[in-house]
């Protein structure tokens, strides 16, 4: 039934579980009372929602110390007794189920007699229709009226026996009672010998009365399955004068067993001593089945209720409806809400409804035939005209042989079917890229035996994949070296770890290759690892490529230091002619001796100014290609003191002034780069400045993670055509001699080195802002 069960779930409002089950009890994980049955609030009528349960209850069966998640999950297969802790104490029996995050108690009250019921001011309509309890209390009242005449006139015969001891005619009086009682009636003495017995315990134990008399009842009824807690309160009660009501496994003379009720009576004579046992035997085995089939159902529809998604009819066995669901009338267009549909014939029902699907006919008649064959149809599929497709089951309802009714579901699989036609789809899609794509795909077992390989891994290899399905992976490719890195990998995958690695591997031809593999563990259904699934690429080729690159990169560096070095040698052989050709202008313009004309004292300025702009732009390359070979060192930086120092060495004409807006911040940073950035900006604003009263303002903007810093001035500006090459190399949009082009390029490569960012607003002979960020 386990697997046929799976596919039905049953969904019920709360009028609707109410009625099927009045007493039940809904807590969450912290054992707090989310909901209750309307009856059990009339019972305990001091239990709030969202109250603990353990406030209010205790599990009296089975037996439990101290009530937490771990054992309290364990009392779910079990039948549970539970008890209030009111003052006048209530016990429920039945049993938990687990609900979504929620725990779930349905059961009923246990009460021993109508007396209880009209004490705790319950009515009828207080009890589920399908709670046998009312009829078996209904029962048990007449049998304790029964007994007690019984046993009236069991006292009678007693006080008579003392007057006329041993009288035969009252002796036939009490047989004659007893022997009319339907149950098996047995009278033993003070030790516990049956001295008399009915005919009906003849007839169910199949003994005679000289199997009996003489013998106690242990010895006629215990068999090796007898419960021995069950016969120690008989043997307790017996010995303790009490009366007992039991259920034991009672042995036949056949050897057979058949299930007991065992009331036992203490029968005293007129001063209260105890003079003989009075037992009525009941046969309850037809009982018991109808109470394990209870159960049975009661589980049942424990599991639907929590996992029902499908649509639901039940039917009688004339087909009335006895129960249906909301998504059974939605996929069925029905505007009735399933309260409504109670009670309905459905026996027209299936010619009303033939027309939603495509083989309406079809759909008729296979219904007539389900019902005349009643046996169970599991995933029928139905295609309707709009598209949909619905999946029928259906189950016959059979009690004690006799058929009841039947249960239909319906499963709304379009989704299901769509999606396992697109999924047939992307298998086959996904096999083919799998097979042709340049990666060495297999698959292991938790043996390192190969499952399968894709083609590339098979060219990879140089093994057929025939040959490589079935071998151990480490055994065909692998040395003792390569098999230790393969193990680690593998206990880690073990643990649920995936994993990228290299390894050299041997292939078909004997060739050394190196692979990089990328391995995941593989799971079942179960979330078990059962192997694992690797990716392999080639990188044999890329290795050799990485191996030259980095000769290269070392050649190269050696070279670039070369260069470097070269560099300054030239900078400092260019600088000095240069020096001496300044210096030499200057002698000879200084000389008095001789007097040069206008003309001639031209070209000398033109020499002079030509020089220094050479010297300039030697010093800028120099400075340029330091920016990325000097190391960095950050530190501390008083941006204050350090710009205070870059005034005081760099030309500053009387008519411009330096402004500070507020007082700069310490920030950490590189010295010499930040250095260079702010004096290049600095003398940038000074030298295109073409203002009379030129003014150069320093400023800041603190934000959460970084400064902004900006430096302004109302110089010459940029025109918009040279906005997009301020930044190149060797770029001068003035007539000033001394610009070199170098200062931005300066300034971009040492913001672009640090990850930050620099721009710039500007207006022509309005004047020029420079931003740059520096991270805190």
């Amino acid at each position: 039934m386990g697997k046929d069960m799976k596919d039905f779930q049953f969904e019920f409002n709360l009028d609707e579980f109410n009625k099927l089950f009045p007493f039940y009890i809904l807590i969450d994980k912290n054992f707090n009372i989310k909901r209750c049955g309307q009856s059990i609030f009339k019972i305990i009528p001091d239990l709030k929602e969202d109250s603990s349960f353990l406030d209010f209850f205790f599990i009296k069966r089975p037996h439990c110390e101290e009530l937490n998640l771990i054992n309290f999950l364990g009392l779910f297969t079990q039948l549970i007794v539970i008890e209030s802790l009111q003052e006048n104490p209530i016990m429920l029996r039945g049993q938990f189920q687990q609900y979504k995050d929620f725990f779930l108690f349905v059961g009923s009250p246990w009460f021993i007699s109508m007396d209880d019921v009209t004490n705790r001011n319950l009515k009828l309509q207080d009890f589920a229709i399908h709670d046998p309890l009312i009829d078996l209390l209904h029962f048990l009242k007449a049998y304790e009226i029964s007994n007690q005449d019984l046993k009236e006139l069991i006292l009678k015969i007693n006080d008579q026996k003392k007057i006329l001891i041993h009288d035969k005619l009252e002796i036939d009086k009490l047989s004659l009672v007893a022997s009319a009682n339907r149950n098996g009636v047995i009278l033993t003495n003070l030790d516990g010998k049956l001295f008399w017995t009915n005919d009906a315990y003849l007839e169910l134990t199949g003994y005679s009365r000289y199997d009996v008399i003489e013998k106690t009842v242990l010895e006629l009824g215990v068999s090796q399955l007898t419960n021995k807690d069950d016969l120690s309160e008989v043997i307790t009660s017996f010995r303790n004068v009490r009366t007992f009501d039991c259920e034991i496994y009672h042995k036949k003379k056949s050897g057979d067993c058949f299930w007991a009720r065992m009331k036992g009576q203490p029968v005293l004579d007129s001063n209260n001593k105890f003079v003989q046992y009075f037992v009525i035997i009941e046969d309850i085995t037809k009982e018991r089945q109808v109470n394990n089939k209870l159960k049975e159902s009661e589980n049942m529809l424990a599991s639907l209720i929590i996992n029902l998604q499908s649509g639901i009819l039940l039917e009688d066995e004339n087909r009335k409806i006895l129960l249906t669901n909301k998504q059974f009338c939605n996929m069925f267009s029905i505007k009735s809400e399933p309260e409504q549909m109670i009670g309905f014939d459905c026996s027209n029902s299936a010619k009303e409804t033939k027309m939603m699907f495509k083989d309406s006919e079809s759909f008729v008649n296979r219904i007539h035939e389900i019902l005349e064959n009643k046996e169970v149809v599991i995933n029928e599929e139905l295609a309707l005209i709009d598209g949909r497709y619905f999946e029928r089951h259906y189950i016959p309802i059979v009690i004690d042989g006799k058929y009841k009714g039947n249960l239909w579901s319906y499963d709304d699989i379009t989704l299901k079917k769509n999606y396992n036609e697109s999924l047939s789809y992307e298998k086959e899609k996904y096999r083919s890229i799998i097979e042709n794509m340049n990666i060495g795909l297999i698959e292991v077992n938790n043996n390192d035996e190969i499952l399968l390989a894709n083609q590339r891994f098979s060219e990879m290899s140089g093994y057929p994949i025939d040959f490589l399905i079935g071998k151990k992976g480490s055994e065909v490719f692998l040395d003792n070296n390569a098999k230790k890195i393969l193990k680690e990998k593998e206990l880690k995958r073990r643990d649920g770890e995936s994993d990228s690695y290299e390894i050299v591997v041997k292939n078909q031809k004997g060739e050394m290759k190196e692979w990089l593999v990328s391995s995941a563990p593989n799971y079942n259904l179960n979330g078990e690892i059962i192997g694992s699934i690797g990716l392999h690429f080639d990188i044999t080729n890329f290795k050799k490529l990485e191996s030259q690159r980095e000769q290269l990169l070392k050649k190269l560096e050696k070279q670039n230091e070369q260069l470097h070095d070269y560099a300054h040698i030239v900078s400092h052989d260019l600088k000095s002619p240069l020096r001496s050709i300044h210096s030499l202008i200057t002698f000879i313009k200084e000389d008095t001796e001789v007097v040069f004309n206008s003309k001639t004292l031209k070209y000398f300025n033109l020499i002079q100014e030509k020089t220094e702009k050479m010297d300039a732009l030697i010093h800028g390359i120099l400075t340029y290609s330091k920016i990325e070979s000097t190391s960095i060192h950050k530190e501390e930086i008083d941006l204050m003191e350090l710009i205070n120092n870059i005034l005081a060495t760099i030309f500053i004409p009387p008519n411009i002034e330096i402004v500070f807006k507020n007082k700069l911040p310490v920030v950490f940073s590189d010295r010499f780069r930040t250095q260079q950035l702010f004096q290049n900006l600095i003398s940038n604003a000074v030298n295109y400045n073409d203002k009379p009263r030129g003014i150069v303002v320093i400023d800041f903007q603190d934000y959460q993670n970084h400064y902004v810093f900006s430096i302004k001035d109302n110089g010459v500006g940029i025109e918009n055509e040279n906005k997009e090459k301020l930044f190149q190399m060797f770029q001068s949009f003035d007539s000033n001699d001394i610009s070199s082009g170098i200062g931005l390029s300066i300034v971009r490569r040492i913001i672009e080195n640090a990850n930050e960012k620099v721009w710039f607003e500007s207006e022509k002979s309005i004047g020029s802002v420079f931003y740059f960020t520096m991270q805190k």
